[in-house]
């Protein structure tokens, strides 16, 4: 299924920089767009947005921003619920067992 037929309510979790990659390359695919015409827009270079889809982890946090944001999305942080090993064990340390 395409990001167009999921609408708005799109989400996908981008906890390294290899899916944060996989999220941009998708997104400038959907859009129709070229590396080379995603780079000119925004003053990059064509091998900078391919290792930054490549999932390079040093890529400045900035201009990644700006190609999520030129791409059509709304960067976003959502709090998530931890791991029920972790909320065991926090609970053990706050009970003493």
């Amino acid at each position: 299924m395409g990001m167009s037929e999921m609408g708005d309510a799109f989400r996908v979790p981008m906890r390294t920089a290899a899916e944060v990659g996989v999220f941009i390359r998708a997104a400038r695919e959907e859009a129709q767009m070229t590396q080379a015409a995603l780079a000119a827009a925004l003053g990059v270079s064509r091998k900078w947005v391919s290792e930054v889809e490549q999932g390079k982890p040093s890529a400045e946090v900035g201009k990644v921003l700006a190609v999520i944001r030129h791409l059509g999305f709304t960067p976003q942080a959502a709090r998530t619920p931890l791991p029920v090993s972790d909320v065991d064990e926090l609970l053990g340390s706050l009970t003493g067992g």
